[in-house]
């Protein structure tokens, strides 16, 4: 793990491989962990992967969970690494904040992917399991009962150990006000127009079985992007770790196909 200041925050990341750049950004009570294959399933390419601030192993501070504060962060983190222009691929909650990233800074990505992305404002209300109280409770449990927090994650994901142990692992580190404040964010009302604008290469990728983004987010953004989105089989919310196979083969082709010549 190596560490750079980012916008004056600590920020833990991995970087490994030789090429154009790509920076991989995980989503909510999740870390760089769940890209840990990444580097070796997409060869060819310099891959980065940083954790957020307010998860994972980067500093946790008391506010500024915001989609421009993200923003701001990654772009920051970049300026941080020396890396100029790059490929954006965020999932889940990071899907929103890659997306919104590429809106402010457009100029420095040469493409786009969204991972069972959650636009935020296209959810609806915050889910009552993002209050600061309930994920207390919810990290209180999942620390004192751990097989409990396996097997609900078992339940939960298609995955099996090592991967139901990472996801629980990760969701303990992270700060209850970034789980609560980054839920909140999500539910914001957000012009995400400019996203289709954007004059860089994109992918969407979906698990055919995940029940975790509301119902029709593939289809805004299938229009907002004007791209069809890739649906894989057999696969939740976490394609990365419960199909990676299939998933990398699905990400290195799209970069391969697209990277700068």
């Amino acid at each position: 793990m190596l560490q750079v200041l980012a916008n004056g925050i600590r920020t833990a990341y991995d970087v490994a491989g030789d090429g154009p750049d790509v920076v991989l950004v995980h989503g909510w009570m999740a870390s760089k962990r769940y890209w840990q294959e990444a580097s070796r399933k997409l060869p060819g390419f310099r891959v980065w992967t940083p954790d957020l601030y307010g998860f994972g192993d980067t500093e946790k501070p008391g506010n500024g969970y915001t989609l421009d504060g993200y923003a701001k962060f990654l772009e920051g983190f970049l300026d941080a690494v020396g890396v100029k222009k790059a490929a954006i691929i965020g999932h889940s909650m990071g899907g929103a904040v890659v997306a919104w990233t590429a809106i402010r800074s457009p100029q420095r990505f040469w493409a786009l992917g969204l991972i069972d992305a959650a636009l935020a404002g296209i959810t609806g209300p915050p889910p009552a399991w993002s209050a600061e109280p309930v994920m207390r409770l919810f990290m209180r449990i999942a620390d004192t009962s751990r097989g409990f927090g396996r097997m609900t994650i078992k339940g939960m994901f298609g995955v099996r150990e090592p991967e139901s142990r990472i996801i629980l692992e990760e969701a303990q580190k992270a700060d209850v006000r970034a789980a609560a404040a980054s839920g909140t964010m999500m539910s914001k009302p957000t012009d995400w127009g400019p996203l289709g604008g954007l004059k860089v290469p994109a992918l969407v990728v979906y698990g055919e079985n995940d029940f975790l983004v509301a119902r029709g987010m593939d289809k805004e953004i299938e229009s907002l992007l004007k791209v069809e989105a890739d649906y894989l089989e057999d696969c939740g919310h976490l394609p990365m770790l419960e199909q990676p196979k299939t998933f990398y083969h699905t990400l290195a082709a799209f970069l391969d196909e697209h990277k700068p010549k």
